[in-house]
């Protein structure tokens, strides 16, 4: 793993732990650092390897929690 997805998979833990379960667009918006792509990178890998769970909601709208 790249040092950078480290970091991006860091800071995405540490927001839904700050603020709970929250949609993938406010996890872009909370994490304006970071490109949505490497967001989406990190919660995909993480979903993966059951560190997050990832629900979707609508069309176009997923939930990302941790995973219990």
């Amino acid at each position: 793993m790249k040092p950078i997805d480290a970091l991006v998979e860091k800071a995405v833990l540490e927001m839904v732990e700050r603020v709970g379960p929250c949609s993938l667009d406010d996890l872009v918006s909370l994490l304006p650092h970071f490109s949505s792509g490497s967001e989406f990178a990190a919660v995909d890998r993480m979903s993966t390897d059951s560190r997050l769970v990832i629900r979707q909601l609508g069309y176009s709208t997923y939930h990302i929690a941790r995973s219990p």
